[in-house]
């Protein structure tokens, strides 16, 4: 194998792939397989579960394959700003050189490499504006911990024309739906960290986002999702399982709806969860004619109260929240004002961004003792 390529064509690419190396018993896991195909340079890296592919334009010599490790061949090539460089690979080793430089770093043959899944021929095209508007609004109310491998995956759905988001997490949960072009049948359980994934991917692939689309389409005969972005394509294990009957919890009436300045709002929360943090970030709402009090206290650090005017229609109410939860929404949302619909003091809240469609969030309630 023998390629030639600018560095500045290369780094990018190469800090994209090797996000998704993976540290396991298999150290080949660790690598980067490197190959040529087409006339072009193709980059692969996979921890098993995020699996992504990168070609890249350069001057192809002479065609071959190798794997090495990930975090070497990253340090040196951002080392070597502006400069032309040659890939020479054999079985086991690359040699890089450029005019005042060269290296070898020894790497383990290419057929120990495991294979990423290849998509099939029937996809669904989406917008790469939707997903990446859409999924930082969704992704944060999954859950982190494996403990319940279910709630760390998104609900993804098309029905005909529509888009549905659906990640919880069991204390709260947020719902996006929105047109898209064409038609479709599709659902399945994404992980949080593939669509995380996906939106540093449309960042970095395309330019301008508003002009492009994304395929998405599953592995034949596999538990694999795949998506082209540009020249990158990324594949993904599903999750296996039952998602919640998440549209059981929606409310359906209320007896106190507020719609108040998200900016304010936030600012209030923000000095409550300082007062908060001892008390595992338990914050009050009080809602009263034109105004909400948002209040939090420890026996340790004091106490504090914000008040914030807003429009409050139906009965006045004392509920709380963890003010983190509260925090994550009011940060994904892009509109200035959010309305809060209260069913009670020990019932879910409804939170919708005012003057976005098809965006919706629940945030249990704490028990105040």
């Amino acid at each position: 194998m023998k390629i030639t390529i600018l560095q500045q064509d290369l780094v990018g690419p190469l800090q994209a792939v090797s996000r998704s190396t993976g540290k396991s018993n298999l150290p080949v896991l660790a690598n980067i397989l490197i190959q040529t195909e087409a006339g072009k340079l193709k980059l692969s890296a996979t921890n098993l579960e995020i699996g992504v592919i990168k070609k890249v334009n350069a001057k192809v010599e002479e065609d071959g394959e190798i794997t090495v490790p990930s975090r070497t061949f990253l340090d040196v090539i951002t080392s070597l700003t502006g400069e032309k460089i040659t890939l020479e690979g054999s079985l086991d080793q690359l040699k890089i050189s450029t005019s005042s430089f060269k290296a070898s770093i020894n790497g383990i043959p290419a057929n120990e490499f495991p294979s990423i899944p290849l998509a099939s021929e029937q996809s669904v095209v989406l917008d790469a504006f939707i997903l990446k508007q859409s999924l930082p609004e969704i992704t944060f109310a999954a859950a982190v911990d494996e403990g319940r491998p279910i709630l760390t995956g998104i609900l993804t759905e098309i029905k005909k024309d529509s888009l549905e988001l659906v990640a919880t997490d069991g204390f709260r949960l947020a719902h996006k739906k929105v047109k898209i072009l064409g038609e479709g049948e599709f659902k399945a359980l994404i992980p949080r960290k593939t669509f995380e994934e996906i939106v540093r991917l449309i960042d970095e692939d395309l330019v301008n986002s508003k002009e492009e689309k994304v395929e998405m389409a599953t592995a034949e005969g596999q538990n694999q999702i795949i998506f082209k972005i540009g020249q990158t394509e990324l594949s993904s294990r599903l999750i296996e399982g039952n998602f919640p009957s998440w549209d059981k919890i929606i409310p359906k009436e209320f007896e106190n709806r507020t719609i108040i300045e998200k900016g304010e709002l936030a600012k209030a929360v923000k000095l409550a969860s300082v007062f908060a943090k001892d008390v595992a970030n338990i914050i009050k709402i009080q809602t009263s004619e034109n105004k909400i009090i948002v209040s939090s206290e420890t026996k340790e650090l004091g106490s504090q109260e914000s008040e914030v005017e807003c429009l409050v229609e139906g009965s006045p109410l004392i509920i709380a929240f963890n003010g983190r939860f509260l925090s994550d929404v009011l940060a994904a949302c892009s509109t200035s004002q959010i309305a809060i619909e209260f069913s009670g003091s020990l019932s879910a809240a409804l939170l919708k961004p005012v003057g976005e469609e098809g965006l919706e969030y629940i945030i249990m309630p704490v028990r105040l003792t």
